[in-house]
């Protein structure tokens, strides 16, 4: 995947990650790839510097179906709210994908990644995974998006991981896309299906500059 360095300044994302077993410990499919920083994102970081906290990205979202070639538009743009999200996944076919929606799995780590003259922390490395389920981000239960992530390894391909915030209104959760990323590198295959009882680890590394 080749994704333009300029897509966006001020921010970039490296993502990596791979399937494990959580009973064995065993670990497969290792990639690494990078995102594309959504517009979204410079309004996530002007709310959050107006201590609105609620905009502070905590989840993952893990964008799966059960098409093994769905028809995903190429992620060239920078405009990814979540109104373009839910087009996206209803294109693919009636009831055939969705999103899982995850809580990080550990405290994100700050650490230096440019010229130490220039900056002290100036990255960031969340973690998620498929194991931790909070809810989805589509009806499981209606005609147009998937039902829940199935662990047969044979129903689910993953199609790709979005980073956001998940800010409540009222009893409404609404999401809002910082960072989306395609998962189509994972080595050998076009899309990976999850293997039966496997969990798919991301680790998110957004750096400013």
């Amino acid at each position: 995947m080749n994704i333009n360095s300029r897509m966006c300044d001020w921010a970039k994302g490296e993502v990596s990650g791979y399937y494990f077993n959580p009973k064995t410990g065993e670990k497969r499919n290792h990639f690494v790839t990078r995102n594309i920083v959504t517009y979204t994102a410079a309004d996530i970081m002007a709310r959050m510097l107006a201590n609105q906290a609620d905009y502070i990205p905590k989840y993952m979202g893990f964008i799966y179906g059960t098409n093994a070639v769905p028809a995903l538009p190429a992620l060239t743009s920078r405009i990814q709210p979540w109104s373009q999200i839910a087009s996206d996944l209803s294109s693919v076919a009636a009831g055939k994908a969705n999103v899982l929606i995850s809580p990080y799995a550990a405290a994100p780590i700050v650490e230096l990644n440019g010229n130490s003259s220039h900056y002290e922390n100036n990255a960031v490395t969340v973690t998620a995974n498929s194991g931790s389920r909070l809810e989805y981000g589509f009806s499981t239960t209606g005609a147009v998006y998937a039902p829940a992530l199935q662990d047969d390894g044979s129903s689910d391909y993953m199609y790709q991981a979005l980073l956001i915030a998940r800010v409540m209104s009222g009893n409404t959760p609404l999401y809002y896309p910082f960072a989306r990323v395609s998962l189509s590198d994972l080595p050998g295959v076009t899309y990976s299906v999850k293997p039966a009882n496997w969990e798919l680890a991301v680790f998110w590394k957004v750096t400013i500059s």
